[in-house]
């Protein structure tokens, strides 16, 4: 019986990318990896990134070029440690992540990583694998259900993504161009995972997606928007919450966004940030004067 091998995962930036390093965990669990704390001792590292943040590639190379260094330890060792890139940045950068950083094995876009068990027997047989195309096939139904013991090792708070990806196209935002388009899950399929969660001792669910608020998967009954439903019958007399990332407001919610912000702090922090700056139309929605309120 072969000892496993053990897998680092680093994650940059926000809920959605540490909900996919841990489905990365259970992709690559049938593959004999287990998770450790350290980089150094690991047969195979991933940068989950994030590409929302200001230099944030520049980030990634930096931590590339200490993994070098580990990388070429492991080897004096005997061990063949492998480096893949993740995530918002891999779907930016794309080759040019292999050429400004030989060591790395793979790169993969943020809707590819259940390719990531293929994607090393290719590097192994090739040098290099890279995937930053949007698939045709949705991830979802290819991802693998985390075994109960994962589960109650992560603890009792949990996400789930319902949705992923924005149509809305906001002047200042890449989130359309790296994770794609809006896509919404069945609810059928959040139900299913939030029980599994539930049954395993999780008690605290947090719904995420790039745009919660666009959530248009349809229900059994037919009727849209009702992933936060769904998950509270699941969740019965457990604690459930929804949370959005880069969320948009829908118009019910404009009225409170509104009347907060003709709060005296909030108002400042908007004047504040606005400043000198020349504002035009946005296809986002979003219209200059509501900035320099």
């Amino acid at each position: 019986m072969k000892p496993p091998r053990k897998l680092h995962i680093k994650s940059y930036g926000c809920q959605m990318n540490v909900y996919d390093a841990q489905r990365m965990v259970d992709t690559l669990a049938p593959e004999g990896f287990v998770e450790t704390a350290s980089a150094e001792d690991a047969d195979l590292v991933i940068l989950n990134t994030c590409h929302i943040r200001e230099k944030a590639s520049e980030k990634v190379y930096s931590e590339l070029g200490r993994l070098r260094v580990a990388k070429d330890e492991a080897a004096r060792q005997g061990r063949d440690m492998r480096i893949a890139v993740a995530g918002c940045v891999a779907q930016a950068e794309g080759e040019e992540i292999i050429r400004r950083a030989p060591v790395v094995d793979v790169v993969v876009g943020p809707q590819s990583y259940h390719h990531l068990p293929q994607l090393l027997a290719r590097a192994k047989s090739e040098g290099r694998a890279l995937e930053t195309e949007f698939p045709v096939e949705d991830k979802f139904g290819f991802l693998p259900a985390p075994k109960p013991d994962a589960i109650r090792a992560r603890g009792i708070s949990a996400f789930v993504t319902v949705q992923e990806g924005c149509d809305k196209f906001c002047t200042f935002c890449v989130v359309p161009i790296r994770a794609a388009r809006e896509v919404s899950r069945p609810v059928a399929k959040i139900v299913d995972d939030v029980k599994r969660l539930a049954d395993n001792g999780v008690r605290e669910i947090t719904l995420i997606g790039q745009n919660v608020n666009a959530y248009h998967g349809e229900g059994p009954d037919g009727r849209s928007l009702a992933a936060r439903q769904a998950a509270a019958s699941a969740c019965r007399n457990r604690r459930y919450r929804a949370a959005a990332l880069l969320d948009q407001p829908s118009p019910r919610c404009r009225r409170s966004l509104d009347r907060g912000a003709s709060r005296p702090r909030r108002a400042d922090a908007v004047r504040a940030s606005s400043g000198a700056v020349r504002l035009r139309p946005d296809p986002g929605g979003h219209e200059p004067q509501a900035y320099r309120r």
